[in-house]
């Protein structure tokens, strides 16, 4: 019975775990991604309204100012902001000296917005050694680029709110998973109760106790299963009644026969005797011995043998302790037995 119940609650455990599994990583996955997005799209928006001063500052060649003004709005914004002319040479940056800065043309953010598309870029940066975000707008003048305003987020304060996210997360599935496991732990023992009575049941019936009935409340399959059982067990009660009642009978039936009766199986052992074929042995108790070990005469053990081979009845004379018996020998076709009447024909003089 607790292999059943393993097995059920086994199951529950594991698609529980599996789908835990599969929730946590999906939906981090996409509140990463989403936000990753949402980010982008915030970055877009805030350099796009700080795109016209920026343009004034190019306008007027102002670099320096351009740079200076970079580094006071990167410490307000909280975000990296960098001005890239249309050659990819930096002219200005919130965070390091431009004129140490490589070229950044072929940067994708930068390269994108080249091209007059709003430019984006998740990767490592070498300059600041740091993982950011990056934005790349284009910035135009007369309808022709002159520069790419790019706009970047250290992943790390992305990191940090996705790490108190994917905490949240985590227990919250953690919390369902528990009231899951307590669902299926349920579950499994309202499925498996039945069952484990029904077994009960029928370990009481095999034992003989043709009494015992199983009530089941569950009102599905499992409750007919029980009636049915319930039912089996009345069937088997009057059956068992009747065969005892007829063996009884049979018994009453036997003793009354004066003739001496056994009855042989297959292999030529006493499976029934009467009372008047035991008298013949004294407190020799023949049921279950074989009539060769009771009956050592060879004119019998040769006519039980006959019967035997020819599968028909003989009835012949014997001498059997020194007194004439007329033995009446039968083949039983469906058992393949052989049932035997010694009457003592000295009491008939």
């Amino acid at each position: 019975m607790k292999k059943i119940f393993f097995k059920i609650f086994g199951g529950f455990v594991l698609l529980i775990l599996i789908l835990s599994v599969l929730f946590l990583t999906f939906s981090f996955s996409m509140i990463r991604s989403h936000y990753q997005k949402t980010t982008a799209q915030e970055l877009e928006i805030l350099g796009r309204e700080m795109s016209h001063e920026i343009l004034a500052y190019l306008e007027k060649g102002e670099n320096a100012e351009l740079d200076a003004f970079l580094k006071r709005l990167g410490k307000d914004i909280h975000a990296r902001v960098t001005v890239v002319d249309s050659q990819g040479h930096v002219v200005a940056d919130s965070e390091k000296n431009p004129r140490t800065m490589e070229n950044h043309r072929y940067r994708p953010e930068v390269y994108q917005a080249l091209e007059g598309r709003v430019g984006q870029s998740l990767r490592f940066s070498y300059t600041v050694e740091e993982q950011m975000l990056y934005v790349g707008l284009p910035l135009t003048n007369e309808g022709k680029i002159i520069a790419v305003l790019r706009l970047s987020l250290f992943l790390k304060d992305i990191e940090a709110l996705l790490l108190r996210i994917r905490t949240t997360i985590f227990r919250s599935v953690l919390f369902t998973a528990g009231l899951a496991l307590i669902a299926a732990l349920l579950f499994s023992l309202h499925l498996t109760g039945p069952v484990k009575r029904l077994q009960t049941a029928s370990r009481q019936v095999a034992a003989g106790d043709f009494e015992t009935r199983v009530r089941i409340r569950n009102r599905d399959e499992f409750r007919e299963l029980g009636e049915s059982f319930n039912r089996m067990t009345e069937q088997i009660s009057r059956l068992f009644a009747d065969l005892s009642a007829k063996n009884e009978e049979l018994m009453n039936i036997l003793a009354s026969i004066h003739e001496g009766l056994v009855v042989l199986d297959k292999e030529g052992k006493i499976v029934l005797a009467n009372a008047a074929f035991q008298k013949l042995f004294f407190e020799v108790l023949v049921e279950g011995k074989y009539i060769w070990e009771i009956l050592r005469t060879s004119q019998i053990q040769e006519l039980i043998s006959r019967v035997r081979t020819e599968k028909n009845s003989l009835r012949q004379e014997c001498r059997f302790k020194d007194k004439p018996f007329l033995c009446t020998i039968s083949y039983l076709r469906q058992q393949d037995g052989i049932v035997l009447t010694m009457n003592d024909l000295t009491t008939h003089h």
